[in-house]
């Protein structure tokens, strides 16, 4: 119930399951990483969780 938030965490986990990261690795070095299209509603749940810093790029391990 953390600012003001009330949907059940499993139904909210399952929606941000949509998110993917990306890496291109043309002829076997990492090129570039990033996140797949994230739709309009997923990215203001991130907002109103205070999450999206999380996704403004893919983490170092990532890459």
């Amino acid at each position: 119930m953390a600012k003001g938030f009330t949907e059940e965490v499993p139904k909210v986990l399952r929606r941000l399951r949509a998110i993917r990261l990306i890496r291109l690795v043309p002829n076997g070095r990492p090129l570039i990483g990033f996140f797949s299209e994230i739709p309009a509603d997923i990215n203001a749940l991130l907002q109103k969780l205070d999450l999206l810093p999380l996704f403004a790029r893919p983490p170092k391990w990532a890459m």
